[in-house]
């Protein structure tokens, strides 16, 4: 309590003046001044012709974005992809020359055994044969089908 008695008496001797002011004739040429700054930004702010990396600034970017982006994701994954995936892609090639390379790779006894197997996964049942049916063709498309037999 004591301390708000001493700063108010302290507040109460300050004078109350606004410490802020203009220098003296300020005004007096200020219009000359003021015109003489804006002749002077506005020669220094003239349209200046666009540079050529200016124009190309925008383009360039894109340009390396896309630069970082295959560097980032095709290298590491052509470095650390397995030769077996590679091998896969191919075997998978489906022209007669792919084929071909196929069928060379394949040693004789191997082919022999492909051709001579007798084991058939071909036989269904009559039950595996309608599930088959009902789960991969529409009931538009069996429709269809009987009536054009």
């Amino acid at each position: 309590m004591d301390e708000m008695k001493n700063n108010a008496s302290k507040l109460s001797e300050i004078k109350k003046e606004n410490p802020f002011g203009t220098p003296e004739q300020y005004f007096d040429d200020f219009s000359a001044r003021l015109h003489t700054r804006m002749a002077a930004e506005a020669q220094s702010s003239a349209p200046q012709k666009p540079r050529i990396f200016q124009l190309l600034k925008p383009a360039l970017g894109l340009a390396a974005s896309f630069a970082v982006v295959v560097m980032l994701v095709y290298v590491p994954l052509r470095l650390f992809m397995p030769k077996e995936l590679n091998q896969v892609a191919q075997v998978t090639d489906t022209s007669d020359a792919g084929f071909l390379n196929i069928i060379e790779k394949i040693d004789e006894e191997s082919f022999v055994a492909l051709l001579n197997d007798t084991e058939s996964e071909d036989d269904f049942t009559n039950d595996e044969l309608a599930l088959y049916v009902s789960a991969n063709f529409s009931d538009y498309e069996l429709y269809e089908n009987l009536t054009n037999k």
